[in-house]
């Protein structure tokens, strides 16, 4: 009666070492690899501030679609694409933005992300 006992602690005792030695054994990044944020975003500071800047605008139904449609082509250029060529599509798109917008809402976008951005 003592051994069957002593199995099933000792199986129990395995099934729970397991995923500890697991997660002991995994290899730590490599040096100067990044580590995902803990938070969604929380690395980025800057990430959808235009969009959200957007959302606070107002934008008719064919105004939206042009912005939607802006960042979607933006969204594939930069699939592949190094830093400096994405800081400049993103610039690219700021003034595409600004050519769907009436005057009052580009005052408003400017407003909006000197806010943000002061927020940091």
């Amino acid at each position: 009666m003592v051994r069957p006992r002593l199995l099933g602690i000792g199986a129990l005792a395995a099934v729970l070492a397991v995923p500890a030695i697991a997660f002991a054994q995994q290899a730590p990044p490599a040096p100067g690899a990044s580590v995902a944020p803990a938070q969604p975003g929380a690395g980025h500071h800057h990430r959808n501030g235009m969009r959200s800047a957007l959302r606070s605008l107002n934008l008719t139904a064919a105004q939206q679609s042009q912005v939607d449609q802006a960042f979607a082509q933006m969204r594939n250029t930069n699939r592949n694409a190094d830093p400096a060529t994405r800081k400049a599509n993103r610039q690219k798109l700021r003034a595409q933005i600004e050519t769907i917008l009436t005057p009052a809402q580009r005052a408003q976008l400017t407003a909006q992300m000197k806010r943000s951005h002061a927020r940091g």
